[in-house]
Parts: C-alpha cells; structure tokens; sequence
C-alpha cells in the first residue's frame, strides 16, 4: 500500500489507517478496511488494529541519504529494522510519545558482493521496518531522499496466513520468528498475516475480504483452537469452517490452499484435557478439506508441531515451536507452488 498522501514510501500488509487514539497525531496502521472490521467480533475487530506482519518499507536514494521516520504505539513495543533479509543490527523502543528513527543504508550492506545482494528474496537496499503484534502503531511522518521499493526488490510471490495468536505469532521472542514469517523467509515470499488472537472465529466477512483480494498466491488457514477453546459446538464449527474454506477456495481456483488442523496443545498434553474434543475439531478440518475444490490441500496440526515446542501455557508455540511448524508448512507450501507462474501484483 502506497499512501495517496505519503509517496516517498509503502506499507506492507497494511489495508487502511486510521486515526491513532493516543496522540493528537499520526495514522494507526490496520490489517483489514474500516469495511470489514465492522462485520467481525468485536474482539477480532481490535486484533486487526495491531500490526502483526506489518511493515514500512523504503529504498534511500544512495549510501549517504538519512531517512527520517517518526512512528509511535500506544504502548511500549519494539521495531526491528532489517535490511532486505539482512537483520539490523538495532531494536527500537516505541511508545506513546512519538519516535523519530534515523536510519541510513549500513556500510556492511552498502558493500556487499552483488552475488549475495542477489541471495535473497527482497533486495537488501531496501529498508523494511518490521512491528511485533502486541500494541498497536501509528506512522507519523518521514523525510529525506528515499521512495518506495519497486517489484524487482519484492518477493514475486505472495503467502496469506489466517489463524489465531499462534499465527500472529504469540510467544515468538520476535516478529522474524513467527512461523509465518519463517515460512516466508525459507521459501522467498512475502507474508501476508491475518491471524486474530483469541478470535480468529472463520468468520462470513473475513472469507469474503480473502476471497476479494488479489494480492495472493498460496494461502494457509489454521482452523482454530479459538474456536475450540470458545464454546463452539462440533456442529457449529463444521458449518462456519466448511463455508470459510469453500467461499476462499471458490475464488482463486489458481492458488493454493491448506487447511491446519489443531496444533498440539493442552487438551492432547494435560492430564485431565479433552483430547476427544481436539481430536473430534481435527476431524471437522480434515473432512472440510477433503470435500472442498481441488486446490485444498491438508497439513495435520499434530505432524508439524509436538507439545515439547510450547510455552508452558501449553498452548502457544515458543521458538522452537514456531521453528517446527515453519518447517512443516513451508514444506507443504513449496510442493504446492512448484512449477506454478507466479501472479502480477
């Protein structure tokens, strides 16, 4: 996304902004339009305020231009610059008082051989300011010579991933260590993240922006130990994840989609957890992917992930966690892409 107002750089997975409620100034950045937001629960609507996979991204005119940007959250949170795929060497603290970062090419990057500036999926001259999940961002401004990266310092393709916190990335010690974005990074493609904590619900409005967007080549759906752990019947959860996975699947006959069962997580670890009604949600993925469009694949929770990889909230996957599912998912992403033309975005 390239503000109509603010040229000189692009968002990434940033669909709209809005006015920041913390300071009289400055523009929160949101994952999903005003539009959409309205028709989800209340809970999701405050989850796609955060900028889970969000990034600022810019290319400074030359080795000597300084970029000015000021950015502040509405509490404290941290942004971690990288250079293409190169990680900054520095984490800067945010918080409610806006921030202004200066930031130049480093001398590291601005000698490298071309051979390994060409390595890597995003051309390493360009700045991408990448955001934790946790507290919501605004972007107040930015100045000195720079514009906006062009395709051919992109990725060519597009990954979108729908799911819960453990998509947003919970308990990852970094926004780069979330299996999204490892996913991303082993298979060169830019990661859009539409995780929800607590209330990624498949719901009607959210399979219809998916479904909308044009801006994908492979999608993956982890459907949801949210609902699980929220009440929903066997019933319900068959019904809301059969028209989730059928709406988006309809669409983009072309791309790629997988469905995740259930994640290991303390219903299969404890003692005392219902590992019959994990296993009984498992099932319901496993038969919705089974009967949807031919471009529905499967990848079963419990193949990519063990208990061993969680926190021990027995729920959200650490690093080592998040190391196990990127493994298994990029796997399964990258047979699916072989040999398949990437889309024009």
């Amino acid at each position: 996304m390239i503000d109509d107002e603010i040229q000189s750089v692009s968002f990434h997975n940033v669909a709209a902004t809005e006015t920041a409620g913390w300071v009289d100034e400055g523009r929160l950045l949101r994952r999903v339009p005003e539009s959409v937001a309205t028709e989800v629960s209340v809970a999701a609507r405050d989850r796609f305020r955060h900028p889970s996979g969000c990034e600022l991204r810019f290319v400074p005119a030359d080795d000597e231009a300084t970029v000015l940007v000021t950015l502040s959250a509405a509490s404290e949170t941290v942004v971690r610059p990288f250079w293409g795929e190169f990680q900054g060497s520095e984490t800067y603290e945010l918080g409610p008082t806006p921030r202004t970062l200066e930031l130049s090419r480093p001398d590291g990057i601005a000698r490298l051989e071309p051979d390994v500036a060409a390595a890597g999926a995003f051309d390493p001259c360009a700045c991408r300011l990448r955001f934790d999940a946790w507290e919501p961002v605004a972007f107040h401004g930015v100045s000195g010579r720079c514009r906006p990266p062009d395709e051919t310092e992109l990725p060519t393709r597009r990954y979108l991933a729908y799911g819960t916190s453990i998509t947003e990335g919970a308990s990852a010690t970094g926004c780069h260590l979330t299996y999204v974005s490892q996913v991303a990074r082993e298979l060169g493609v830019d990661a859009v993240n539409l995780g929800a904590a607590g209330s990624a619900f498949c719901e009607p409005a959210i399979a219809e922006y998916v479904a909308r967007r044009d801006d994908w080549d492979v999608a993956t759906l982890a459907l949801s130990v949210n609902m699980a752990n929220r009440g929903f019947t066997v019933e319900q959860f068959e019904d809301r994840v059969t028209e989730f996975v059928n709406v988006i699947a309809a669409s983009k006959p072309e791309c790629p989609i997988a469905c995740v069962t259930l994640f290991p997580y303390h219903a299969d670890a404890h003692r005392d957890g219902d590992a019959r009604r994990a296993e009984a949600f498992r099932t319901v993925v496993r038969r919705a992917a089974e009967r949807a469009p031919d471009n529905v694949s499967l990848i079963d929770g419990p193949t990519v992930a063990d208990a061993t990889g969680l926190t021990t909230d027995l729920l959200h996957p650490g690093d080592a966690g998040m190391r196990s599912i990127a493994d298994g998912i990029a796997e399964k992403v990258a047979t699916a892409l072989s040999g398949r033309e990437p889309h024009i975005h």
